[in-house]
């Protein structure tokens, strides 16, 4: 299958998201107490079987908190780290030397549920303010769940995350940020994962026809 989203709703999505990766940016630096900056790397369409090299070897572990989402897009957003770039943050968050969290425990799994959360609604409220209302009425709203954290290893994480959608389409957004605080800087990726219909949508609504 190729490109669903033209040149022009690319570039859209990446301002889009620049602008939540600024509010991201001012929400994290209140929980930590000092500054942290989120950055947009890059977004891109790519398909599922480059997402799965993107997270690193199929039996190499990671963590990833997931959000359902429901409303005018329908899917998932997924927070990945690897496995010790998760727990340097965890240690960051939790405000103890990098190197103390070791496994992830309760606190730690908090921790990362918080910045997905956190994360997460800055770059769907971004999103959702940037899109018409759906043809149902039902408005620009993104709902997503309380994130749902999962350690395991990368090629079951996509195969468990992505399930449903594999069904409909081959492809996913991929939004490659950049954060850093305190003089560490951790790459995440944050993968949004549109249901089939909510892609072909987006494609529509930001791309060529778009205003």
């Amino acid at each position: 299958m190729g490109s669903t989203l033209d040149e022009r709703a690319r570039q859209r999505l990446r301002t889009i998201f620049e602008r939540g990766a600024e509010d991201a940016s001012d929400a994290l630096s209140k929980w930590l107490g000092h500054p942290a900056t989120l950055r947009t790397v890059d977004v891109a369409e790519i398909d599922l079987t480059e997402a799965a090299d993107l997270l690193g070897p199929a039996e190499s572990l990671v963590a990833a908190c997931s959000m359902e989402l429901t409303g005018r897009i329908t899917g998932h957003l997924l927070l990945v780290f690897e496995d010790r770039s998760g727990l340097a943050l965890a240690d960051l968050l939790l405000r103890q030397p990098e190197g103390t969290a070791t496994a992830w425990g309760e606190l730690e799994r908090s921790a990362a549920d918080e910045t997905t959360n956190i994360v997460g609604c800055a770059y769907l409220n971004s999103l959702a303010d940037q899109l018409p209302p759906g043809d149902e009425g039902a408005g620009g709203s993104i709902l997503p769940s309380p994130p749902s954290f999962r350690h395991e290893f990368a090629g079951s994480l996509l195969e468990f995350a992505l399930m449903e959608q594999a069904l409909q389409l081959d492809r996913l957004l991929l939004i490659r940020t950049e954060f850093e605080a305190r003089a560490s800087r951790l790459d995440w990726s944050l993968l949004l994962v549109p249901s089939g219909d909510s892609l072909r949508w987006l494609a529509s609504a930001l791309g060529e026809g778009a205003p």
